[in-house]
């Protein structure tokens, strides 16, 4: 490699990373505040329960269209740029919407665009990571950004509380602003250079609907640690979606609790979760690998509804449950976003990444609806001890599967 060709290197590996940094910077403001949506039609536009259900469900049902989306992109290795210029803004576009309608259908419908193309971004951005960056730059600057990010989010909690304190309905403008801001790291992503790879030319799929589902069924029968790793995502993933409407509605309805107090719930708690674990994350993902990693990370998620259960007896419980969430949270962004590019070692991450999206629909279709249901049937405490089974049993699925690996002996 010549100078021309390092020099050349350095600079597409500095835009990478300075683009990464703006990408989570300029997000969060509207992470924070969508992170509210379903408290906030519950309480502020009288949603039903079926509603909840169904705006939960918006995130990983619609995944499995993004599914598609990063499908077609494994066999155009080239369109990463335009691929994840597009989906930012037609993510955040609906957004400006907001300060104008008032009936959920609509915020619904604006929402579901969102949750489409925010995921849909999520392949073509790793694999330009993959390309771009070293693997110990590329773990090391994803963490440290998302620290940035999260401890970001903690200010705007803190702002966004004395906001929501003085107006309830500031929270549709700040929908409009938030996104706007979103929307300028377009300008720092045009600047990205990403190296070229040779396209070989592969004949078109017979079936396009069928096809992309048996080369994900491939490729988890060919790799068993690969499949391990979604079994027990699967399994923790699901106690999560289980339990997502039914959260919603036993803040609102059961406890005394104001828009505010959420706020600071989420984003300060869960930010100061997220942002003093993930180093250390990032730190036990070296020293002992991601299937380890998933398992505390299950456990957390599985822990956290039984504290917000006691959040009835007093409110500080309400506040430790997210704190709980919000360490937990911070493991899974780094294994879900990362786990792709390290099962795929040298090999195109993006079909390892797309498999992580497409089974965030199969179980988000099925969990906020049974979820719901269970809670019309028997309330939402039994359903928020359910889910907490169910993730504790994820955990120990993985963990058990890890100590059958270590002991079985080595045929090298």
């Amino acid at each position: 490699m010549n100078n021309q060709e390092v020099e050349s290197t350095k600079t597409g590996c500095f835009k990478t990373k300075l683009s990464l940094l703006w990408m989570n910077l300029s997000s969060e403001p509207l992470i924070a505040i969508y992170s509210l949506m379903p408290f906030i039609l519950r309480k502020e536009l009288g949603a039903t329960m079926f509603q909840i259900s169904l705006f939960t469900i918006l995130s990983p049902v619609l995944s499995v269209l993004s599914f598609y989306w990063g499908s077609w992109l494994s066999h155009r290795k080239n369109q990463l740029l335009p691929n994840l210029i597009g989906a930012w803004i037609l993510a955040r576009v609906p957004f400006f919407f907001f300060p104008y309608i008032d009936t959920f259908w609509m915020m619904f419908l604006c929402s579901g665009v969102y949750q489409l193309f925010s995921r849909a971004s999520t392949p073509a951005l790793m694999e330009i990571l993959k390309r771009n960056l070293p693997k110990k730059t590329r773990e090391h600057v994803f963490s440290l950004y998302y620290v940035l990010s999260v401890l970001e989010g903690i200010l705007i909690g803190l702002l966004l509380t004395q906001v929501l304190t003085i107006c309830d309905n500031n929270w549709r403008m700040l929908f409009l602003i938030c996104a706007f801001l979103s929307l300028t790291s377009v300008f720092i992503q045009l600047q990205i250079k990403i190296p070229r790879v040779k396209e070989e030319a592969a004949p078109a799929p017979k079936n396009r609907l069928i096809q992309p589902l048996k080369e994900s069924v491939r490729l988890l029968q060919t790799r068993p640690d690969f499949a391990i790793f979604q079994w027990g995502f699967m399994i923790g993933g699901f106690a999560l979606m289980l339990t997502a409407p039914v959260r919603s509605i036993f803040t609102a309805d059961l406890l005394p609790v104001s828009l505010a107090d959420v706020t600071l719930a989420r984003c300060m708690f869960v930010g100061l979760g997220m942002a003093g674990s993930s180093l250390i994350w990032k730190k036990a993902l070296e020293l002992y690998g991601i299937h380890r990693l998933t398992a505390w990370i299950l456990i957390g998620f599985g822990i956290y509804p039984l504290f917000l259960l006691l959040a009835s007896v007093h409110l500080s419980w309400f506040y430790l449950a997210h704190l709980i969430y919000g360490i937990a949270q911070g493991g899974s962004h780094l294994v879900w976003h990362l786990s792709g590019t390290i099962f795929a070692g040298d090999q195109n991450s993006t079909p390892f990444t797309t498999i992580n999206v497409l089974m965030i629909g199969i179980r988000g279709a099925i969990g906020p609806l049974l979820g719901g249901l269970l809670c019309s049937s028997f309330g939402p405490i039994p359903v928020l001890l359910l889910g907490a089974l169910i993730g504790l049993f994820g955990g120990y699925l993985i963990l058990n599967w890890t100590r059958e690996k270590l002991a079985r002996p080595s045929l090298d």
